[in-house]
């Protein structure tokens, strides 16, 4: 059975695209007046955007959350987990650190939405009455994506992206 990838239809990322998304986000995250005090990278895609706006935001606290949706042989939703794995869970470390302070959520693309929004209300859900503000961003956003982020570098449509940190 062919994959996305494998039909041709790919978009490739340049090191240049993700810098300026990233300053992008940053701008929009400052002009906002939003001011995260943690930020969490969802593996393995959101760890280099996240990186790179902590470093611009001057956030010292970066976390990251182990969670993927698709299953690595076949790019294709893992039909086994269709609501995907968590392998590494940043909850308990957050629930430590973050009370009373901002959290900005990063992740390179939100497809579907299920990974960002499930983690934005799994926070939710923990820190009860509003006790930590919880804002997601990512550098590229489906079209058809069931959850929009509140920042968003570039809407895009169905094209499989491809990252520069990934192989091909």
């Amino acid at each position: 059975m062919p994959t996305l990838s494998d039909l041709g239809y790919k978009t490739w990322i340049t090191w240049k695209d993700v810098i300026s998304l990233c300053d992008k986000l940053v701008d929009s995250i400052t002009e906002s007046n939003f001011k995260p005090k943690h930020i969490v990278g969802l593996s393995r895609g959101g760890l280099v955007p996240a990186t790179i706006i902590a470093n611009q935001l001057n956030v010292r606290e970066v976390y990251v959350h182990g969670y993927h949706s698709y299953d690595d042989q076949t790019n294709m939703r893992d039909l086994d987990n269709p609501h995907g794995v968590m392998y590494q869970d940043v909850v308990p470390d957050l629930m430590r650190n973050c009370e009373g302070r901002e959290v900005l959520i990063v992740d390179d693309l939100c497809d579907e939405g299920i990974t960002m929004l499930g983690m934005l209300r799994r926070l939710e859900k923990k820190f009860a009455d509003g006790a930590v503000k919880v804002k997601c961003a990512t550098l590229y956003c489906k079209q058809h994506s069931k959850f929009q982020p509140i920042y968003i570098g570039e809407e895009v449509g169905n094209d499989w992206l491809v990252f520069p940190w990934e192989n091909s």
